[in-house]
């Protein structure tokens, strides 16, 4: 996944159409031991109301978030408050009664969050998306990861997309996993070419005209060299000039199944969309859909954080790679951005192992190192006369779908079977897990032959 601008991803849907009547996928009619009812009751709030089949003493979530719950998410009843728990939070009685039921009123704004999805992305005239993975909980600790949560959706006089419906007034489905994007408003979608998009009438001309040039031509140069994807996916973009907390600025970008979302936040946002060239723009949709093929055509969401340099890295490749065919402003484009994430890879491994930088909040490291080694990867096998990171990607894909973990180890015993080099495989597993001091050596082995990757054929 991407985040913020410092760290870009996105969401994918299904398409979405006009449906009739409440339908829900997933929805069963035996009891579930926690559901939850969210309504858009006001403008900019929403209502939600957790309903638990026996009585608990704490209801358990999986990321602290930095405080935001305890700060927005207000209970209705006095009674009840927030409590940090290691990684994670609880929301417990102050009296420490179980309990049945507890409500929280939300303002609906954009919160930019350390290593997560805000949990909305608010349009500029009305609606939001909602990230449904945020809402997700546990009736016991540890919350290690949380059961599949239904969910049911009203709002009076507007339109609710999930799973690819389109429903008036109210919805139901299942969340699970990483949750998805749930969209609430009166904008209709429009079907582009490749993808269905809920693009906020608030961008600014320029940066739609951009929007429809690059996302169809990323997914039409990876669908020539992997097959076209399974689903039309759904692009979300959406733009709220309002300052979040502290007036801060923020872009955040992502991938989730099916669905592509990207979020302007904060003064001179509109300024912000169209600054310098569009190129970044183009890169962030090649990324972004990269993630898209690379959980297609794997059947599987991708990747822990801790080997996060083998998706994200990999999708930077994938988006280095396609520009760089389209002519040379963009091969100077993608050169210089491999060049800045060499030296970034460099500061940083000057003092943190790259296997360490999740856990020790370096998350960039695994886009900056991670694009060095695959692109370094692509320039070996094409040396060996393989179709470079493409053969490699294909491999992995195809491991992963017979049911083959999506690993470090399983990575590496298919580029040996592929024919890299002793020396770059050693580098390469260096940068994956070494020192520090190794680390730095197997970079510069493997910055070579990644900025030979990018020259002109």
């Amino acid at each position: 996944m991407c985040l913020s601008f410092r760290k870009l991803s996105v969401l994918l849907s299904v398409p979405m159409a006009l449906a009739g009547c409440v339908t829900g996928s997933g929805m069963s009619d035996a009891p579930q031991p926690l559901t939850l009812a969210l309504s858009h009751s006001a403008d900019r709030e929403l209502t939600a109301e957790y309903r638990l089949r026996e009585a608990v003493t704490a209801l358990h979530f999986l990321q602290h978030l930095g405080g935001y719950r305890a700060e927005v998410w207000k209970p209705i009843d006095s009674a009840f408050r927030w409590v940090k728990e290691g990684d994670g939070e609880r929301v417990e009685r102050t009296d420490g009664r179980p309990f049945q039921n507890v409500t929280f009123t939300i303002f609906i704004d954009y919160r930019a969050l350390p290593k997560s999805y805000a949990p909305f992305s608010p349009f500029s005239q009305g609606g939001a998306l909602v990230h449904s993975g945020q809402f997700q909980a546990c009736t016991a600790a540890p919350c290690a990861k949380p059961g599949p949560l239904p969910i049911s959706i009203d709002a009076p006089g507007e339109i609710v997309g999930v799973e690819g419906r389109r429903t008036q007034d109210r919805d139901r489905f299942v969340s699970t996993d990483d949750g998805t994007n749930i969209f609430i408003g009166t904008l209709e979608p429009v079907n582009a070419d490749g993808f269905v998009a809920i693009i906020d009438p608030g961008l600014p001309v320029a940066a739609r005209q951009r929007l429809d040039l690059s996302l169809p031509r990323a997914i039409q140069d990876l669908a020539a060299i992997y097959g076209p994807l399974s689903f039309k996916p759904e692009l979300y973009v959406s733009i709220d000039e309002e300052p979040e907390e502290g007036g801060r600025i923020s872009t955040q970008g992502g991938t989730l199944p099916r669905q592509i979302f990207m979020h302007f936040d904060g003064e001179n946002a509109k300024e912000r969309v169209g600054a310098d060239k569009p190129f970044w723009l183009d890169w962030f949709f090649a990324h972004e859909a990269a993630h898209l093929f690379q959980q297609d055509k794997s059947g599987k969401l991708v990747g822990e954080d801790r080997v996060a340099w083998m998706h994200e890295g990999g999708a930077d490749a994938m988006a280095a790679l396609t520009m760089v065919r389209r002519g040379a402003a963009e091969r100077d484009y993608a050169l210089n951005r491999k060049r800045e994430a060499e030296a970034a890879c460099a500061a940083g491994l000057a003092t943190t192992p790259l296997s360490r930088a999740s856990a020790e909040a370096k998350f960039d490291l695994h886009y900056q190192c991670g694009l060095i080694m695959w692109l370094a990867l692509d320039q070996d096998l094409r040396t060996a006369g393989k179709d470079g990171l493409a053969d490699l990607n294909r491999a992995l894909f195809a491991e992963v779908r017979s049911g083959k973990p999506w690993s470090e180890s399983q990575f590496f015993q298919l580029a040996g079977e592929l024919g890299v080099s002793s020396s770059l495989m050693t580098a390469v597993k260096t940068l994956a897990g070494g020192n520090s001091r190794d680390a730095i050596d197997a970079l510069d082995v493997a910055g070579k032959l990644a900025e030979r990757s990018l020259e002109p054929e």
